[in-house]
Formats: structure tokens, sequence, C-alpha cells
């Protein structure tokens, strides 16, 4: 299927594709650590490692890579991509991926066909590696004949080494008091972390370099900071998010990936977000409030009478005597005669009111008078952008961290929050939650 938007950004091929193709492996910390980890293991000939991680996490690419790494010369490799569900069909696939000839059909013979390969490989001084990725699909049954296989052993050491590629899920399945003895030869464990910050701008840059970008093509920063805290730094979702946003650049003759086209793939692709950190969708805060609200206001009541009741007893009088003021008469300047400072004042003399009034500053034109405009900072990873001022109303756009914005009105709405009326990119007003946002 040809791919539209190649020829137009001079790509050689779709950077950022969904299958997990090993010329795209970028060598981030978590997945270096991991081979490491593996390397370790089969330096040590035990019998079970488990990598796990998340979804999209990159564990069928690992998997694959740790299998290019081992020199073919001195390792027999098989991997089972699609776990199966019985013990006959399991090593019949593994004697196949191990390119077995002469597959017998019933259990037995294949276990005693399988037995016998592997003593031969290890005779002829190879390593037996044994990957099995999604095993947190395989059923209990098969999880305790895979861990009897291990007992294919000489005097000294295993001649299978099993990696189990998981997700978390796996864990759970570990836990199971049946599982507790494969669960103790699991000597290697690793977790694969989701990409930072700086490694997913890095993942997204050596991606577009090795299908073959110019330059024309760009991802703004703030446009990856959006991906990054979307896909919460998995490679997967990573790879779906930017692909989405290529295909808008492609509709609208554009090159540059900024935080709008972002915004406008995660709200059309339904992504949820990677944080749920201070968002308004947390209808937890519209609770909290209104109690935090009327404690402090009992507070404040109390409070009140106690000051009262303390101030009218004489409580906080001191017992010491106090100082008796007596006001003071101004002697009468040099310049002028005792007998006339004794004189009323002339009749010309101003009213107070008149005085007070031409001592006050003159009030300024309504012309001069300049309306403050009332800015606020996203204080959040990223905000929700809501058609009207109500956390249940749709999603029209979203905006990061630091992202400075003008309010061009302000309402409570109907969960008793304010919400701020912005102007969003194209030209649109929308609605953003006083709770995301702080004062600039």
């Amino acid at each position: 299927m040809e791919i539209p938007y190649l020829e137009y950004f001079g790509l050689s091929e779709k950077p950022f594709g969904m299958s997990p193709d090993p010329a795209f492996y970028f060598d981030s910390a978590e997945h270096r650590q991991a081979i490491e980890y593996l390397t370790f293991f089969i330096a040590q000939q035990e019998g079970f490692a488990l990598i796990y991680g998340d979804v999209g996490s990159g564990k069928t690419m690992m998997s694959r890579i740790f299998l290019n790494t081992l020199d073919q010369e001195k390792y027999n490799t098989a991997l089972i991509l699609n776990p199966v569900s019985d013990d006959t069909e399991f090593m019949r696939e593994v004697l196949h991926e191990y390119g077995a000839s002469d597959i017998p059909d019933t259990k037995k013979d294949l276990y005693d066909r399988l037995r016998h390969y592997l003593l031969e490989e290890f005779q002829k001084g190879k390593v037996n590696v044994l990957i099995i990725d999604e095993a947190q699909l395989l059923p209990y049954e098969l999880l305790e004949f895979i861990r009897l296989l291990s007992n294919i052993e000489t005097d000294k050491q295993k001649i299978l080494h099993t990696v189990f590629f998981a997700q978390p899920e796996f864990l759970d399945k570990l836990k199971d008091p049946a599982m507790r003895h494969l669960a103790q030869r699991i000597t290697v464990t690793y977790c694969i972390r989701p990409l930072t910050y700086p490694e997913v701008k890095a993942y997204i840059n050596y991606r577009l370099f090795k299908a073959g970008a110019k330059g024309a093509l760009e991802f703004q920063d703030r446009a990856m900071k959006l991906i990054h805290t979307a896909s919460r730094g998995y490679p997967r979702l990573i790879n779906f998010i930017c692909d989405r946003c290529l295909l808008v650049l492609y509709a609208s003759s554009s090159y540059t990936v900024d935080g709008h086209v972002v915004s406008k793939v995660i709200i059309e692709e339904s992504i949820p977000l990677g944080t749920t950190k201070h968002t308004e969708d947390s209808k937890r805060i519209a609770v909290r409030q209104p109690i935090l609200i009327g404690a402090i206001a009992c507070v404040v009541i109390i409070l009140g009478f106690a000051g009262y009741y303390f101030v009218s007893t004489g409580f906080f009088k001191s017992s010491a005597p106090q100082p008796v003021a007596v006001a003071a008469t101004p002697a009468p300047s040099p310049a002028v005669k005792p007998q006339e400072a004794q004189q009323p004042a002339p009749a010309t003399a101003a009213p107070p009111a008149a005085a007070a009034s031409a001592a006050a500053p003159a009030a300024k034109p309504v012309a001069e008078v300049k309306k403050q405009v009332k800015k606020v900072v996203v204080n959040t990873d990223i905000a929700n952008i809501r058609s009207r001022p109500d956390v249940d109303s749709d999603r029209v756009g979203i905006i990061p961290r630091n992202e400075i914005l003008t309010v061009l009105d302000e309402k409570t709405g109907t969960d008793n929050q304010k919400w701020y009326k912005i102007r969003l990119y194209e030209g649109r007003d929308a609605w953003i939650s006083a709770t995301v946002v702080k004062n600039r």
C-alpha cells in the first residue's frame, strides 16, 4: 500500500511504522540496560529470565534485537511470538523455530524429539536459547510444562535457557502458589520503563533520519512535549501519534508539526492524556472544595466569637496604668499676632467638603483609563480545553505547561468551579478550568 506523504516529505520509507522493525531500533538507556541483563543471564547459563513492561514499551522489538546480538555460530535460537494453548502445539512450534527436521505428531514423540535435539545441539557446543513473547498469555498448565523442560540438563548446567517477554500481568501469575517453582527459577528480572522526554525527542528525530528526512520536516519542541505526555513515553503510541501528525501536515500542505497539530490528532483519535494530575477532569476537586470552604468558614466564625468574648471581657487589657492622651495646643505662628490668631476665619474660606475635594487628585478622563488584560499560565503538563465551562463538555483542544493565555471572560461552571474563556488556535474561543492555570 502506497503511503501518501512519503513523496511529499521526501522520505524513503515510513518513519513511524507500527511493526517492530530492527532497522529503526532506538538504543535508549532502558533498552540498553535490558540487553545487558540478558547478556549476563546467558553468560551465567541460568534457566529463566523475565523482561516485562507495559503495552507498547518495545518488548517485541527488544526480543528481536537481543536475538540479533547473539552469534548464530554459537547460539541456537528460537523466538515464539504467539504463545499457543497446549504443550503439544508448543513443542511443535519450538522445533519448527529451531529449524529441526522430522517433526513428529504425538506428544510423547515430540518431547523425545525436542529433548534429543537440545542435547545434540549442546554436544555441538551450541547454547540453546528460547524466547517467548507475550508470555502473560500462557496458561498455567503450559507454564508448568515449560518449567519441566528446563529439567533437561547435564550434571553441571542447563541446556535450555528461556527468556520471557511479558506484560506486568505475568507477575500476578507468578504470585500464584502453584507457580512458585517457576518463580524461584527466574534468576534475572528487568522492567522496561517508558522513554524520558529527552529520549522522546531523540527517538523522533532518529526515526526521521533513518527514514531519509532531509530537514524540511520539523517537530517543534512544544509538539514533542505534548507527544511525550500523551504517549507516556511508550514507543508504540509515539509512533501512532507521529504518523497521524504527518497525515495532518500532508493534508494541510505544511512541513511543521506544532502543538496545534498534535492537539488535533490527540482529540480526533481520542487518545487519553498521559497525566491526570491537576486536571479539571478530576471531579474530586469539585467535591473537596465546598467541604474545604465550609471548614474554613466554621473556623473563622469560631475565632470571631472567641475574639469578641476576650475583647469584651477585657482579657487582653494590661494591668499597668494606661497613659491619658492630652491634646496638645499648637503654638501660634511667629508671623501672626496672638490676637489675630484668635480671630474667626474669613467668610471666604472654603468649606471642609470643598477643601477635601480640592485636595483630592483630579479623576483621570475615561479615555485615559486603560483596562487591565488578565493573563494566566498553564501549570499542569497538559490542560484540556472545553467547548463550554463544564468538565463534561466536549474537549476541543489541549495546551501544554507554561503556555500563556489571555482571558476573554470568566464564569462559574455547572461544577461550581471557575472557568476562563480563552482564544484557542484557529481563531476559536474555548474554556479552560481555573484549577489548571495560575495568574501571571
